[in-house]
């Protein structure tokens, strides 16, 4: 539902909707408002029409009744029946006055009625009454003869015949908020005294009502008409304007919303061809057809810089594309081993470098976790757990598939920190450490072999030094007998070193010439002889052939003999005989 929402068209149509939701609220508000405000004033209007129409009514009583009382003072019967006090006759006479008259009250007072109130709207036994008094006086004599007093009580029946004379209801307000005489048939609490105007709500529907003082000869005044208009019909026509307003605004939205859906459908039908196609583009369809519209200056511009993006796409990919091959061929080309893994520590990429040095096929590794994969030759050992931090390197002895064990110099590198890329370079190191230690061994051994000879020849040159004047020349010569094997010794050492550094540096060269055998044999034999007597040993030459000339080089060849007698010497037990063979095959001559 969102997604829909983030699109062009529905917040377009939406837009116009609004627009249009909005120009008719802007237009049917107030025009409602100014109909409610008028509503409101002419039931106002009518309800101050009602109160005058009452008052003016009331009034209309007051002068009928003033009327009725002079035109009874006036009588002859009366004046006649009060001249002669004659009860019997008075009474249905006042009766049938009363009758006649629609009066509720009609009194007849011999002298002045002095405990009737002469106000015109007292209170009677709690009683709300229209009075009026007038004098009796004699017409022949001019004596005044008593009083008339006629009335009407103002309760329901007459607040009803008010009521629809007015066309509003009726009711009598006291001081002390009492509502009394009302056609309402209730009697309800009103402010004392009650503002001129106020809203009321009876029977759960708001009435309008006015307050009319009535003059009772008090001030202030102690009852009110209270002349109430009911608003139900302006509710319901006020309803009806709402439902009116509503329905012509919701006509109007409504087609407006379908004039603009057709009018966006048509503005963006060129947007949304250009959507799906760069979807498309994005999804790697980059050979998507674009087309070129020419509705507005907007679209074609839009439709014309997708065409260069996706041309500018198509170059950098093909570019990225070659750059990954020649990367990718330039992993696979180092004899080092490239390894990548994932933030999981499984194996995304496996050269064929890694191949070579592991034993394991890319298609085995890839997916696989490292340290299944990869096992240490220290049992319980995992290979994660010896990496190197980010630019060092760490010497990791590893079992390869086919159970070798091999020594490999390890270095990573975080290729990507989100998501986590680590890449892993592998070297064979084994022959290097087999170097290494061999090296050590010949520094080791060299030392030992330098530090016997020269211990011997300072042993010796100490001593004689120290006891040269006490010495004979025999013992001196005894005392430099060591010192010269020691020096032979040294100066063998030194020219195998030589040897060896000539071999190693391929400057090795052999010359070949026609030597006397037996010749270098002496020589040989000369050179270790110190050697010999000091172990108390003696050579034996045991020849399966006479021998003597040969060709080879006599260097070279002398220093074989010297290592050959050396070395039998060394390892043979003092005072023993070294046997030495020479054996003549078809083209070579074999000694040991």
């Amino acid at each position: 539902m969102f997604k829909s929402m983030r699109r062009l068209s529905v917040q377009l149509l939406l837009g116009v909707f609004a627009v249009v939701l909005l120009t008719t609220l802007s237009t049917g508000v107030p025009a409602y408002w100014l109909t409610q405000r008028e509503l409101e004033e002419q039931a106002w209007r009518n309800v101050r029409n009602a109160q005058q129409a009452t008052h003016a009514l009331m009034q209309a009583e007051a002068v009928r009744l003033q009327d009725l009382a002079t035109l009874l003072a006036e009588r002859p019967t009366l004046q006649r029946l009060l001249r002669e006090a004659n009860t019997a006759e008075l009474t249905p006479y006042l009766a049938n006055f009363q009758a006649q008259s629609d009066l509720d009250l009609v009194w007849v007072c011999p002298l002045l009625c002095g405990a009737i109130p002469s106000q015109p709207y007292p209170m009677l036994d709690g009683q709300p009454t229209l009075l009026t008094q007038r004098t009796v006086t004699d017409a022949l004599s001019g004596e005044v003869l008593g009083q008339v007093v006629v009335g009407r009580w103002l309760d329901a029946p007459f607040l009803r015949q008010l009521a629809l004379s007015t066309g509003a209801s009726q009711s009598l307000v006291t001081l002390d908020g009492r509502l009394l005489s009302s056609e309402r048939g209730a009697t309800a609490l009103m402010p004392a005294p009650p503002p001129q105007e106020q809203t009321l709500v009876l029977s759960q529907q708001p009435v309008y009502a006015t307050y009319t003082p009535l003059d009772n000869g008090q001030q202030p005044p102690t009852l009110w008409v209270e002349t109430a208009l009911s608003t139900a019909a302006l509710q319901a026509t006020s309803t009806r304007v709402v439902w009116l307003l509503s329905a012509s605004t919701a006509l109007v939205a409504l087609v407006g919303a379908f004039g603009g859906l057709l009018y966006i459908r048509r503005l963006i039908a060129p947007l949304q061809q250009l959507t799906h196609v760069a979807e498309r583009i994005r999804d790697g369809d980059l050979l998507a057809t674009i087309p070129l519209f020419h509705q507005s200056h907007e679209v074609q511009t839009l439709s014309a810089a997708l065409r260069q993006s996706q041309a500018s796409m198509g170059r950098a990919l093909e570019e990225r594309l070659q750059a990954r091959d020649w990367l990718n061929t330039l992993v696979q080309s180092i004899v080092e081993g490239v390894i990548t893994l994932d933030e999981a520590g499984q194996i995304t990429f496996f050269s064929q470098g890694a191949e070579a040095l592991t034993g394991w096929t890319a298609a085995q590794a890839l997916g696989q976790p490292l340290d299944q994969l990869l096992l240490p030759t220290e049992e319980g050992e995992r290979f994660s757990d010896q990496l190197p931090p980010e630019g060092e390197k760490r010497l990791i002895p590893l079992r390869t598939a086919a159970g070798k064990n091999i020594v490999l110099a390890v270095t990573s590198a975080q290729l990507t920190a989100v998501p986590l890329q680590i890449a892993l370079v592998l070297r064979d190191v084994t022959q290097d450490e087999a170097r290494h230690r061999l090296h050590s061994y010949f520094l080791a051994n060299t030392s030992h072999e330098f530090r016997t000879p020269l211990s011997t020849l300072n042993a010796s040159m100490e001593l004689l030094l120290d006891e040269q004047e006490n010495l004979s020349v025999a013992e001196m010569r005894e005392l430099l007998k060591p010192s010269h094997l020691s020096l032979v010794s040294l100066q063998t050492l030194v020219d195998n070193l030589l040897e060896s550094s000539r071999i190693e540096a391929g400057h090795f060269t052999i010359r070949h010439k026609a030597v006397n055998f037996y010749q270098l044999l002496q020589e040989a034999l000369h050179i270790v002889r110190a050697l010999l007597e000091r172990r108390q040993q003696v050579v034996r030459l045991t020849s399966g052939t006479a021998v003597a000339e040969l060709t080879a080089d006599p260097t070279r060849l002398t220093q074989v003999l010297v290592n050959l007698l050396t070395n039998a010497s060394k390892y043979s037990p003092q005072g023993t005989t070294i046997e030495l063979f020479i054996n003549q095959g078809d083209e070579m001559l074999r000694v040991g």
